[in-house]
């Protein structure tokens, strides 16, 4: 146990039975569709693991059921998806910045080579510091992203309500009474997340094994996903009781 965490039973849930097996197995083929199919598949998969936030949230073992009620699915994944997008923004925009500049910065170099050096070097100067000053900014700004922003998603699901996710007092005091179990969540998705890039590297010098990547992929996909959002809802659930409990004493 960590901060409350069963990692044995959060890391094998996905496989722990006939049936489990089967009903990840049909993610993973939805998610591989989500490479031939534009958003709609990854919307639906996002949307089937809410079901599993709202077990978490209900006292139940995560376990996968059967994938049904489509309309409902996309529903659920493009109300989670939103939240992340909406407080994601400043972050999209920075990355978008860097991918401009960086595009445009050869077509300017092209035009003034023929100038002065002097120009040249200033133009370089002003463009390290602005890719350099827009990274520092990007790194600290994803990592409040990863923590703290599932507490909004997870509140939504747990409000049903697409509002709820920036009702920030409600649930910043949730986040608040349980951050440390929020810590755990996000080291757990960076470290599932390494482990599986890991896996990737050896796919990608692997001549033979390389074709299977876009299964691979899928495969990852799915269980990174539901790791996470299990992870997220199970540091909501105890933030949540424990600002239960003191509200119940006060």
């Amino acid at each position: 146990m960590l901060f409350g965490f069963n990692l044995n039973d959060l890391f094998i849930f996905p496989f722990q039975d006939q049936e489990a097996r089967k009903h990840f197995l049909i993610g993973c083929l939805i998610y591989l569709a989500g490479f031939f199919i534009p958003i709609i598949p990854w919307l639906i998969v996002t949307g089937y693991n809410t079901i599993l936030i709202r077990q978490v949230l209900n006292g139940e073992k995560p376990h996968l059921v059967k994938w049904g009620n489509w309309e409902a699915l996309l529903k659920d994944g493009a109300r989670l998806i939103g939240v992340r997008l909406i407080y994601s923004s400043p972050l999209l925009i920075l990355l978008a910045a860097i991918f401009v500049l960086s595009f445009v910065f050869p077509f300017f170099s092209v035009l003034i080579q023929n100038s002065d050096n002097q120009s040249m070097g200033a133009m370089y100067v002003v463009w390290v510091l602005l890719i350099t000053g827009t990274s520092l900014v990007i790194m600290p700004l994803s990592l409040a992203i990863g923590l703290i922003v599932p507490a909004a998603e997870i509140h939504m699901i747990a409000k049903d309500d697409f509002s709820a996710g920036f009702r920030f007092k409600e649930w910043w005091l949730i986040f608040k009474k349980n951050w440390g179990g929020f810590v755990v969540a996000l080291t757990i998705v960076y470290a599932v997340a390494m482990l599986m890039s890991f896996a990737m590297q050896i796919l990608f010098i692997t001549f033979v094994l390389i074709c299977l990547l876009p299964l691979f992929m899928a495969v990852i996909s799915m269980y990174s996903a539901v790791i996470q959002y299990v992870a997220y809802a199970k540091a909501y659930k105890d933030g949540n009781d424990k600002l239960s409990m003191d509200t119940l004493v006060s």
